[in-house]
């Protein structure tokens, strides 16, 4: 059956992203029905940031090259490694287990909230990387979606475009282990102007921004998995 892996990462329940991933949640099930939904709350319940006991791990692994999951799986050996390493594959099976994943991603100073970084850190680990001699890895064929709400607007030809740190970045990072060959972004934008005075000009453009926003998930959620 398919499983979704739905993440948010917003410190302010009601928030745009959560509303938007909320949205997609909700069309996904409608479309798989008898799916299974993982739900992770980053906001509410951060993972621990990677220690030295996760590199001590990933290090080995790596300089041995590793990668089997199996194998990889059972290569902590400490009991502050194997402490680690279980937090971090508790994530990377929530992943491996699902075919679509949606991330729910504000933006903070031109950039991600750092609590989907230690996620992110703790689920980037050797043996899901792209092997280099296949250019693909484990984790391919996913579907990612990743919501974004901003307070500005930093799309193509605004003057802001420049200082877009978010979609850059994901795509290279997540590429690393090849969840970038179906990866969306819907971006809510200028959802400052509904209390910044000074961009109360701007809320009619915020409003198309999420209407927008919430009928790309919709749209996106509704691919069938089989």
């Amino acid at each position: 059956m398919p499983t979704l892996l739905h993440i948010d990462t917003s410190a302010r329940l009601g928030s745009t992203t959560r509303r938007v991933t909320a949205e997609f949640a909700a069309s996904w099930r409608a479309a798989n029905e008898g799916g299974t939904h993982l739900y992770r709350d980053l906001g509410a319940a951060p993972v621990p940031h990677v220690d030295g006991d996760q590199i001590a791990v990933t290090q080995r692994i790596e300089a041995a090259g590793v990668r089997d999951l199996d194998e990889a799986r059972d290569a902590a050996r400490t009991a502050g490694e194997k402490a680690s390493w279980a937090t971090t594959w508790e994530l990377v099976d929530e992943v491996l287990a699902a075919d679509t994943i949606v991330l729910g991603l504000p933006m903070h100073n031109f950039s991600l909230p750092s609590t989907f970084k230690a996620w992110l850190d703790r689920v980037v680990i050797p043996p899901l990387v792209v092997d280099p001699e296949t250019g693909t890895g484990p984790l391919a064929g996913r579907q990612v979606v990743v919501v974004t709400a901003r307070g500005g607007a930093y799309g193509p030809g605004t003057p802001r475009q420049a200082y877009d740190f978010q979609e850059p970045y994901l795509r290279a990072a997540l590429g690393m282990v090849a969840l970038a060959d179906d990866l969306t972004f819907l971006h809510a934008e200028m959802t400052k102007s509904g209390h910044v005075a000074r961009l109360a000009g701007f809320q009619r453009l915020a409003a198309e921004s999420l209407k927008e926003a919430l009928e790309g998930a919709r749209k996106h959620a509704q691919r069938v998995h089989l």
